[in-house]
């Protein structure tokens, strides 16, 4: 092969940097480069969004582990304001439930139980699932803000978004944030309580529009 020239072989750090750069590249389609803030600006914005779309729906999986069992459920959660309708089902098993709450209580009914109505959902949904499950904090905590009228410590990543809610019993990390057509929302949030472990995986947020302003602080 006279006169043939032979491509030179890549050196292993220019084969690390072209992975590197299709890496950054498709994690920029995928995900959101958050714009740089001081600590806690993102919730004002976050508020006043919610307070635009006092009507929202969101999807998920939810994994459940006390150390040394598991378990994991689908949910859909539903809210009208300060109303929601959360409906769970078992990924195996068949079995689900509905779980219905506002400011003037709870009701949850499916599979194995009677109707149950209590003034907290947490604690219908515990003897549902037979876990414990912080579902009024997570109405909040699912929309990138801490519970009202709580003693919520909260700590903030270096871009000035939420990072970190601790509101006794439970310590909620914020592991993942993803761009919606709406806003930046979470997509994956962890919560611990001593050795329980909730962790969340949300999908399909809708945000609709509505007639009120002000965020409801009395759940």
């Amino acid at each position: 092969m006279n006169g043939a020239v032979l491509p030179r072989p890549l050196c292993l750090g220019s084969v690390r940097a072209i992975l590197l750069l299709v890496l950054c590249a498709s994690l920029s389609v995928g995900c959101a480069v958050r714009e740089q803030r001081e600590a806690g600006a993102w919730l004002d914005d976050r508020e006043a969004l919610f307070a635009r779309h006092s009507s929202w729906s969101v999807s998920g999986r939810m994994a459940l582990s006390d150390g040394n069992r598991g378990g994991s459920l689908a949910f859909d959660w539903r809210a009208e304001g300060d109303r929601h309708e959360v409906n769970l089902r078992t990924v195996a098993g068949g079995r689900q439930w509905r779980l219905s709450f506002g400011p003037d209580g709870a009701m949850l009914e499916g599979s194995g139980i009677e109707r149950m109505w209590a003034l907290d959902p947490d604690p219908l949904v515990e003897a549902a699932i037979g876990w414990p499950v912080p579902v009024r904090e997570m109405a909040w905590w699912i929309r990138g803000l801490p519970p009202p009228h709580s003693q919520a410590v909260m700590a903030f990543a270096s871009d000035g978004a939420l990072a970190r809610v601790e509101s006794e019993p439970w310590i909620m990390v914020y592991q993942r944030f993803e761009q919606t057509q709406a806003a930046l929302l979470p997509s994956r949030l962890q919560a611990d309580s001593d050795n329980y472990r909730v962790r969340l995986v949300l999908r399909d947020w809708q945000l609709r529009a509505s007639q009120t302003h002000p965020v409801s602080k009395s759940l």
